[in-house]
């Protein structure tokens, strides 16, 4: 366009020109979803139908299928096959398995199924049972397909069901104290649910990668650049490894710690929401181990022990302090970013279990808030809410707040996302570069304040560096929403009657 204010002439007229600026619209951030890493039932079973031969096997549909029973853990029960019209075929006898690819229930190995005959020397003849060339089968296996150990989502919690195993027994155990948890996934997935998680990303601990700390750091690892992994709920289920032990459940929180500190580094914002086994033993108690960590990005949960009712056998089991991650992680993915935990409610559970009910006074459980530890406790209207959402940093209210470090993570990962889909990097630089950098910068910002992400921004400025002139470097300062943790209001008794006094005057008579 014409400089029409300069020095050289220029005749009247129209003149038009393009002074579009880049049009950002950032993906939204995925901040509803809580992912749940932790030891699952460990196989999904199907069935099917297949045509058998004598002469030539047919393959099973799922790779990584169990041709014969596992005592465990997991139990797993060998394979089923019964005619179509019910009958019972026998292995060994009427049929066999062979696997290819692989042993059984590895996830790549493919499993087949031959029919066998009354006489070796004749694979015309029917088998002892009756079972014939071209007949059909419905053959009921399990198996751990080469996913099963992979991060997936879910929004439906059948799904989660159908491939993590039910939540909860549905026999009730022999002994009263006995856990009731049949999937610590499924279960810790169906409570995040419950408090409001509009998804769940599981990742199902691997028994191969080694003991149960192996198992949680290789399911990390799997995690490290997705975005959608924010919030974090490790379960420290007690078993081979020892979850009760003080100095292992120190292991765990910092294996997890420095998992979220490493990947925010890396731009992959995120925290862990944790809680200890039920049968954790004390030695060091939760307040010590807050204080051990002291991380913006994990959080402790208390108490570790709660009731939940299971209504598959009409009782109430008590759970570990892992499932109350969850819930508080849940409840977390339902707010707005700028909400944090404090005095929210939670749901899934039916109670604290009577000696933690007891134990909970005020100076106990200040002595866990001021900490760093995440409580949570039974109100006046006997609903069980969090204290006061602390991450197990509490140095400061930029460290402590839940919200604050939320806020954070989700307005860099904006800017990362927005600004990448600017389509600014790879052009050439032009005079016009920085005001087009700026431009995108500022609609960002203006969206983070339109979704009530930060209150304010302030000092946005863009500029090209010297040393390396291929850098466009933006700053700006912005105001979070920072949480109103206190009402105070001060009251004095006005002791004031108003009564009055008559001075009326009597006649004389």
């Amino acid at each position: 366009m014409p400089d029409i204010s300069s020095s050289t002439y220029t005749p009247p007229g129209v003149y038009v020109s393009d002074e579009s600026t880049p049009v950002v619209t950032p993906r939204g951030v995925s901040t509803t979803t809580v992912t749940i890493i932790g030891p699952a039932l460990g196989y999904q079973t199907t069935s099917e139908v297949v045509t058998v031969f004598s002469g030539s096997a047919t393959a099973l549909s799922q790779r990584g299928a169990y041709a014969t029973a596992v005592t465990g853990p997991p139990a797993i029960a060998a394979p089923v096959v019964r005619t179509l019209a019910g009958q019972l075929m026998v292995y060994g006898d009427d049929y066999t398995f062979e696997v290819v690819a692989g042993s059984g229930g590895a996830s790549t190995a493919i499993t087949q199924i031959k029919r066998l005959s009354a006489d070796e020397g004749d694979l015309t003849q029917p088998s002892p049972n009756g079972l014939k060339d071209g007949d059909q089968v419905r053959v009921t296996y399990a198996f751990t397909g080469p996913t099963y150990y992979e991060p997936t989502e879910f929004e439906d919690y059948d799904q989660v069901v159908a491939t993590y195993g039910p939540a909860l027994v549905s026999v009730a155990p022999t002994s009263p104290t006995a856990s009731q948890v049949a999937s610590a996934l499924t279960l810790a997935a169906k409570v995040a649910l419950e408090n409001g998680a509009a998804s769940v990303l599981c990742v199902a601990t691997d028994p191969a990668a080694g003991d149960f700390r192996a198992q949680l750091q290789a399911a990390y690892r799997k995690l490290e650049t997705d975005y959608r992994a924010q919030i974090l709920v490790p379960l420290f289920v007690d078993g081979a490894y020892d979850a009760h032990s003080s100095t292992n459940v120190a292991n765990l929180l910092a294996d997890v710690r420095i998992h979220c500190e490493t990947a925010a580094a890396e731009g992959y914002g995120r925290m862990a929401f944790t809680g200890v086994a039920a049968t954790y033993d004390n030695t060091v108690s939760h307040d010590q181990l807050a204080v051990q960590q002291s991380s913006k990005r994990l959080v402790l949960c208390y108490p570790n022990r709660l009731l939940m009712f299971n209504s598959a056998v009409n009782a109430s089991t008590e759970v570990d302090g892992f499932y109350l991650a969850a819930a508080m992680a849940g409840r977390l993915a339902r707010n707005p970013v700028a909400r944090g935990l404090t005095n929210q409610s939670l749901s899934s559970f039916s109670g604290l279990p009577a000696p933690v009910a007891q134990a909970m006074t005020r100076t106990f459980k200040n002595n866990l808030s001021k900490s760093g530890v995440n409580v949570a406790e039974v109100n006046q209207a006997s609903q069980l809410v969090a204290r006061h959402g602390v991450s197990t940093d509490m140095t400061s209210i930029l460290t402590q707040e839940i919200s604050l470090t939320r806020i954070g993570d989700t307005l860099l990962q904006m800017l990362q996302v927005g600004m990448q889909n600017a389509g600014l990097i790879g052009e050439a630089i032009t005079p016009e570069t920085t005001i087009n950098v700026k431009s995108s910068l500022i609609g960002l910002l203006e969206q983070a304040v339109s979704d009530q992400i930060i209150v304010s921004y302030a000092n946005a400025q863009v500029r090209q560096q010297q040393i390396d002139p291929s850098v466009i470097e933006g700053t700006f300062s912005y105001k979070p929403p920072i949480p109103m943790n206190y009402i105070v209001v001060k009251f004095a008794v006005d002791l004031t009657t108003g009564d009055t006094t008559d001075t009326t005057e009597e006649e004389a008579v």
